[in-house]
């Protein structure tokens, strides 16, 4: 969600008798990582919904799994597979999209 002053994330499943809110995380806990400006931007966005998730996988015990990108190079990663494209290191027969 796009509020006039920042960007809220969230990760929610729904029940019968209300929904439930896995993980969530909002643009102005950015300022933690050197984000001070331009919190409701696309660049601000993109940033939360990256902590959401990375909160999301350490609270099911995945975050050691799915490590993430440790050195930034800006470098695009993509595997063929057929006549596909999947920008993911390489792709899991068993976990394939």
């Amino acid at each position: 969600k796009r509020t006039t002053r920042r960007v809220i994330c969230q990760i929610a499943y729904a029940l019968i008798d209300g929904d439930r809110i896995l993980c969530q995380a909002n643009s102005k806990e950015l300022a933690r990582y050197g984000l001070e400006v331009g919190l409701k931007n696309y660049a601000a966005a993109y940033c939360t919904g990256l902590l959401c998730a990375r909160r999301l996988l350490q609270k099911v015990g995945l975050d050691d799994v799915y490590e993430g990108n440790t050195e930034v190079d800006g470098e695009v990663v993509s595997t063929e597979v057929g006549k596909k494209t999947y920008y993911v290191d390489e792709v899991d027969e068993d976990r394939r999209p």
